[in-house]
């Protein structure tokens, strides 16, 4: 009941705000001014009789000052509806006082006089309010009708002034609900009030039905014209406009929606409707009828569009898939055709580069491919590839490591410091190169582990390529006694590396004195040898020289070391002495 009266508040507010109202309220303030005259102080206690006394005066008050209000200027007329509306306000809530009053009084003693006022006044209300939310309705109205009057810079504020009458429209159906409660509450006649509430919300929710599907294609057809216009100015106000209006509108339906459950009115196509606007299907999810009805509507929306595009779609996808398969095999011939010109190519590249090169040529050619067959089906390539750039940028600043390994591995296809099928020492890893890629190269060590190398770590280090030359050299040192006979040893190695086949002949292979050593007169033995004969020559004639030496009488000393012993006795005579 509190609601009720203080809407009532509001609604006389509203009406005495517009000039056109003042002749109404003028003409009801007889009857206004005879409102709680019959009661007596005596039969409703001090309270009650205080709150009767004040709300006359608060009704002579508003009087007075809507009398001033017709001769005001501009600044004053401002200050007396102010002051209007906190007097209506105040009066309000002490009749929605006094009506509670009047229903904790009756559960003791009969108050006729009190309810026979309490219900002229409701009966007062209610056609005032009918008539508020038709004034109110009036002036949204004739705000839309100026959107297409005024400039495009205004129609934000517009849209904001909009929105906030219709905040007190959706306000003024509340209090009518609670007006229609407080009604049944006080067990006076309500039916009517009731069937003429539903007339208004059903109108109310029809109405901003088609307003909801008008700001939806609004959106839609601005964000097409911006789409092909980028540079004009007004579509994008003209869109934060649209948004306002479809936020707007939908609000008050779901506040609609709201007092047309409580009166138990259908509202299932509308909740879809809502729903399908909002993009909130959390409002349906329980209303069987209303996903249903949601479900129905995307169906329709579906088929309605298979039919209008469905043909035209067709013959798209046909087209980017014959697009597909068309550059896909034109990508193979480019990859057969590279790879067949760098066979017959006199240009050495390395392994890398090769099929880098062979792979680029393939996915260029699927690339372009790809990019016209998306434009077929009527996707702007601009934005797309503009998001690619963004999206190469953040992920090139989350791989820097990678990029890094990328950068090496770059300069190893450039300056070719080794090969697939070289044995390197790179990395801190000797073995045999068995795959390189930009990012890394994999390493197969002698003893057959698999190690894989950043190439940013090979780079930045020695690289030591062993089988970059054809020939390479076999360095051994191999020691006779101090007693063995110099030129003989010299003899017998020479002997050794002619006798090798696979000890090449130039360069010569070289048997040299090297060094004198503590045990032992060393001597280099330095043959040349293929690179594949490496370790053949060096583990042949290893064995043979020992072999041969043992046959020669040509001893291989170890190191020794003279251990002198003295006896303590003997060091302590000498002493003595």
């Amino acid at each position: 009941m509190k609601r009720g009266i203080l809407f009532f508040v509001l609604l006389l507010t509203g009406l005495l705000l517009s000039q056109a109202l003042w002749g109404g309220i003028q003409d009801d303030r007889a009857e206004e001014q005879g409102l709680l005259e019959g009661v007596e102080a005596d039969s409703i206690g001090d309270h009650a009789a205080g709150l009767v006394s004040r709300v006359r005066a608060e009704i002579d008050l508003s009087h007075e000052l809507q009398a001033r209000l017709a001769g005001a200027g501009r600044e004053d007329s401002l200050v007396l509806e102010l002051r209007f509306v906190k007097v209506r306000l105040r009066m309000i809530g002490e009749i929605h006082e006094l009506a509670d009053i009047l229903v904790d009084l009756e559960k003791k003693h009969p108050q006729e006089k009190l309810r026979a006022e309490v219900e002229i006044t409701f009966e007062y209300l209610t056609p005032q309010l009918w008539e508020y939310i038709e004034r109110r309705t009036n002036q949204i109205d004739a705000a839309r009708n100026r959107r297409h009057s005024i400039d495009v810079q205004d129609r934000p504020a517009l849209e904001d002034d909009i929105a906030a009458l219709t905040i007190r429209l959706d306000e003024a159906f509340e209090f009518s609900l609670v007006h229609v409660e407080k009604l049944e509450k006080l067990e006076m006649e309500s039916s009517e009030a009731r069937e003429a509430l539903a007339g208004l919300l059903a109108d109310r929710a029809a109405d901003l039905s088609g307003r909801i599907d008008l700001a939806l294609e609004r959106v839609d057809r601005l964000g097409i014209r911006l789409a092909d216009t980028p540079d004009n100015a007004d579509l994008p106000i003209l869109i934060v406009a649209a948004h306002k209006s479809l936020e707007t509108n939908t609000g008050s339906l779901t506040a609609t929606l709201k007092i047309m459950d409580t009166l138990k009115l259908p509202t299932v196509e509308y909740r879809a409707q809502l729903a399908e606007a909002t993009r909130d299907i959390s409002t349906v999810i329980l209303d069987r009828g209303a996903a249903v009805s949601l479900i129905s509507r995307a169906t329709g929306r579906l088929w309605s569009w298979l039919a209008d595009s469905g043909p035209g779609l067709i013959v798209k996808l046909a087209l980017f898939i014959g697009l597909l398969y068309m550059f896909r095999f034109l990508s193979r011939l480019a990859r057969k055709g590279t790879t067949r010109a760098l066979d017959s190519s006199k240009v050495d590249v390395s392994t890398l580069l090769r099929r880098m090169i062979i792979t680029a040529a393939a996915n260029v050619v699927m690339v372009l491919g790809l990019l016209i067959a998306l434009s077929q089906l009527g996707i702007n390539l601009g934005p797309l590839l503009a998001g690619l750039g963004v999206v190469g940028f953040i992920i090139g600043f989350a791989l820097q490591d990678t990029l890094s390994n990328f950068a090496a591995g770059m300069m190893i296809l450039i300056y070719r410091p080794y090969d697939v099928g070289d044995m390197v020492d790179a990395g801190t890893v000797f073995g045999k190169v068995s795959k390189m890629s930009l990012v890394s190269t994999t390493i197969l060590t002698i003893d057959n582990q698999t190690i894989i190398i950043p190439n940013s770590k090979i780079w930045g280090d020695v690289i030591k390529n062993v089988t970059a030359q054809d020939l390479r050299r076999v360095d051994m040192t191999f020691g006779i006694s101090y007693t063995d006979d110099i030129p003989k040893a010299e003899q017998v190695l020479m002997g050794i590396l002619k006798d090798h086949d696979k000890v090449l002949d130039d360069p010569e292979p070289a048997v040299k004195l090297h060094e004198l050593g503590d045990s032992s007169v060393n001597f280099v033995v330095r043959p040349w040898v293929k690179v594949d004969d490496y370790w053949d020559v060096y583990w042949d004639v290893t064995r043979a020289v020992k072999m041969r030496f043992d046959e020669e009488g040509v001893s291989i000393p170890f190191p020794q070391r003279d251990v002198h012993i003295y006896n303590e006795d003997t060091v302590e005579e000498k002493k003595e002495e």
